[in-house]
């Protein structure tokens, strides 16, 4: 059986009341190592950085792009950002920081960025469905991450809502 997105967020938003109320011991460390993958893959971002970005996604991420396919697989993924960092670099301004919520080894998370696109060649835009092409877009992003056997958070689902 096949859940969607929102099914997702809805489960994971119901179980992260539960939890959250609780402070499970080690929810505090975990929650760090979180918002310190977001500062790493800010820093990929910024760095057009693509195997640095792609290091911190699940092996079977899934993208959810508003008004484009979804994109499945880190390796897929990678080839998503090839021609996206080969055509622009970016800017992050964090309008509210990672909110995270741990479940175990499930965790959610929600924030709000705009990130500034500097083509590389004006005359040549940024063309892959499901990329930013605007020159400042700003979005609510919902994350679902997933923590490895090593103790690592990996990104598993990603989707953002532009406002």
């Amino acid at each position: 059986m096949r859940i969607g997105f929102l099914g997702i967020w809805l489960l994971a938003s119901v179980s992260a009341g539960s939890v959250c109320a609780e402070q499970q011991p080690g929810t505090h460390d975990e929650v760090a190592k979180i918002e310190g993958l977001y500062a790493t893959w800010r820093d990929a971002v910024e760095k057009g950085d693509r195997q640095a970005y792609v290091s911190l996604l699940h092996p079977q991420v899934r993208m959810l792009p508003p008004g484009a396919p979804a994109i499945d697989t880190a390796d897929s993924y990678s080839e998503f950002l090839r021609p996206v960092f080969a055509m622009a670099t970016y800017t992050i301004e964090v309008d509210q920081a990672p909110e995270v919520e741990v479940m175990g080894d499930v965790a959610v998370a929600q924030y709000d960025y705009t990130i500034s696109l500097n083509l590389k060649n004006p005359s040549v835009g940024v063309s892959e469905p499901g990329a930013l092409t605007a020159s400042q877009t700003s979005a609510r992003y919902f994350d679902v991450l997933r923590k490895t056997d090593t103790g690592q958070w990996l990104v598993w689902r990603h989707g953002w809502q532009v406002w």
